[in-house]
C-alpha cells in the first residue's frame, strides 16, 4: 500500500496551473494583436484588387458601349455587377477615374495625381 505522500506528488500544483496559464495569457495577448492586423491588411489588400478589377471592367463595358462615364450610368453597373467587392460593406465609387472604397480608401489621397506639380504645367 502506498503512503499518502507518494499520492501528493503525481498531480500539479495550483501555483504550477496559474504561472502556465499567465504565461499562455502573455502570449496569447501579444499574438492577437498581430492576427487582427493581419485580417485588416488582406481585406484590404483584397478589397483594391477587386476596385482595381472593376475598374478594368467598367471601363471595358464604357468602351464596348461607346458611352461617356455618369455617376447614373456608374451606380447602373455597379448593381448589375451583383458582386461584394468589398469585404467590409465599404460603399464604391468612382472618383477622378479611379474605383474608391468609402471604408478602405480613407489613406488614400484622392487628388494625389495633380499634387507634387504645381510649378508644371499639364499639357
Amino acid at each position: 500500500m502506498k503512503c499518502r505522500s507518494e499520492l501528493w506528488d503525481k498531480g500539479f500544483t495550483l501555483i504550477e496551473i496559474i504561472v502556465v496559464l499567465a504565461i499562455m495569457a502573455i502570449f496569447a495577448a501579444l499574438a492577437v494583436p498581430n492576427f487582427i492586423s493581419i485580417k485588416e491588411k488582406a481585406s484590404k489588400t483584397v478589397c483594391n484588387a477587386n476596385c482595381l478589377q472593376f475598374k478594368r471592367m467598367y471601363e471595358a463595358y464604357l468602351i464596348l458601349e461607346n458611352i461617356d462615364h455618369t455617376y447614373a450610368i456608374f451606380a447602373e453597373y455597379l448593381q448589375e455587377y451583383e458582386k461584394n467587392i468589398c469585404p467590409d460593406q465599404g460603399d464604391i465609387n468612382y472618383i477622378n477615374g479611379k474605383v474608391r472604397c468609402s471604408v478602405h480608401s480613407k489613406g488614400d489621397n484622392v487628388e494625389s495625381d495633380d499634387e507634387g506639380n504645381e510649378g508644371v504645367p499639364f499639357l
